[in-house]
């Protein structure tokens, strides 16, 4: 499925079982074991959340992906595997004109693109933090504060 042709998916209800977001990822959190070059995150899920020491956001720099795995070493990787979306990287590097779109869940429910059931309703995200050694050096750049 191309990027333009995808479809973004909300609320998805099936036999009870609810379903995360699928808005694009872009990631620039380079040492993350998740990032993939492109600036795409190849996890099967993202979690975002309020900076922790604050409980609240009021700027991007006040949340945080809870995803991020710091890469230092090939068990690294292997410890941050129970979360890779193996599917959609395959499909990346091999579909010309697709792009491994990991769900996203977010319990930062002051943003605008906030939803009942802690989705995302953006139709993409941006995920930053370059050189990010530990989650809290990373931030969601698509936050906007509900007022």
């Amino acid at each position: 499925m191309s990027i333009k042709d995808e479809k973004q998916i909300n609320t998805i209800k099936n036999e009870g079982v609810n379903y995360m977001s699928n808005p694009m990822v872009k990631c620039s959190v380079d040492q993350c074991t998740h990032y993939m070059p492109g600036e795409q995150c190849m996890a099967a899920k993202i979690s975002v959340y309020n900076d922790e020491l604050k409980g609240a956001s009021g700027k991007p720099q006040d949340t945080l992906c809870k995803s991020f795995h710091h890469r230092k070493t090939m068990g690294d990787m292997v410890g941050a595997f129970h979360n890779a979306n193996i599917g959609g990287t395959m499909s990346a590097a091999f579909l010309e004109g697709t792009q491994i779109t990991p769900a996203v869940e977010c319990f930062v429910n002051n943003c605008k693109f906030w939803d009942n059931g802690n989705y995302c309703n953006a139709e993409s995200i941006h995920v930053a933090g370059p050189n990010a050694s530990k989650t809290s050096d990373t931030d969601c750049e698509t936050f906007q504060e509900n007022k």
